[in-house]
């Protein structure tokens, strides 16, 4: 994946972002998954993104922000 992750400034909550999933039995493995952001999570400076929860409920690490 090429790009900056967004930070958690840059994120709202409604936009449509893809995540590398966090709370999958199979996360690792597991594909990234596009939806809408129901709330930022953690606005700390983990490597792997600033983690949201998806309105489908899935948390994850955002990886870049999908334009509409």
């Amino acid at each position: 994946m090429s790009g900056e992750r967004p930070t958690a400034e840059t994120l709202r909550r409604g936009m449509t972002v893809e995540i590398e999933q966090a709370n999958a039995d199979n996360a690792d493995e597991a594909d990234p998954l596009l939806s809408e952001i129901k709330t930022i999570i953690d606005e700390g400076e983990s490597p792997r993104g600033t983690k949201v929860k998806l309105k489908s409920g899935v948390t994850g690490y955002a990886q870049r922000v999908v334009n509409d």
